[in-house]
């Protein structure tokens, strides 16, 4: 009987569109998972957002090159971090702090140039802040100012990962 419900609950699940974060979304997964050189060009080239990205590379299957002419180029230009308050308590205080991580990028195939030059990637969350625990406040700040470098990465390389695909694509159907 347990075996019957746990098969029912896994069809269920896979039935109504849930899947993993990260899995994939392609029809033809050998062809969007093949293995792509990468150039990465940024203002900062040991900043925070260049490291998520170099830790994110082998996830996608992307390795980074210094230059070559049959890879992928990836230009990140302007990372901006912003701060606004997002709630104020009934002592006229801030209690919640909305942050906003943003880049301008963009991706060029070997060929062409395969988005707009400010295309514009972007993350927010909102965290509460207590005035009595501002240590602890600080240091959640941080830890979400981390998540949301890796998220934007993980952002950007899909959207590289999905162009790629769909050129290879558009090319072999021409």
């Amino acid at each position: 009987m347990k075996k019957i419900i746990t098969c029912l609950f896994l069809f269920t699940l896979s039935a109504c569109g849930w899947h993993l974060r990260g899995s994939e979304t392609t029809d033809n997964s050998s062809a969007y998972n093949q293995p792509l050189k990468l150039v990465i060009t940024s203002t900062d080239n040991h900043g925070p957002l260049m490291n998520a990205i170099r830790q994110q590379l082998p996830t996608y299957n992307l390795t980074e090159v210094k230059s070559d002419s049959s890879a992928y180029s990836l230009n990140l230009k302007d990372v901006k971090t912003d701060k606004r308050a997002a709630g104020v308590g009934s002592d006229a205080l801030v209690n919640a702090y909305e942050l906003i991580l943003s880049v301008d990028y963009q991706i060029r195939s070997p060929a062409k140039i395969l988005t707009n030059p400010n295309t514009r990637g972007s993350i927010s969350r909102t965290y509460n802040f207590e005035v009595n625990q501002a240590n602890y406040s600080e240091q959640e700040e941080a830890l979400i100012l981390r998540e949301m470098y890796r998220d934007l990465a993980q952002q950007i390389l899909r959207r590289l990962k999905v162009l790629a695909y769909q050129e290879k694509t558009a090319s072999k159907a021409n």
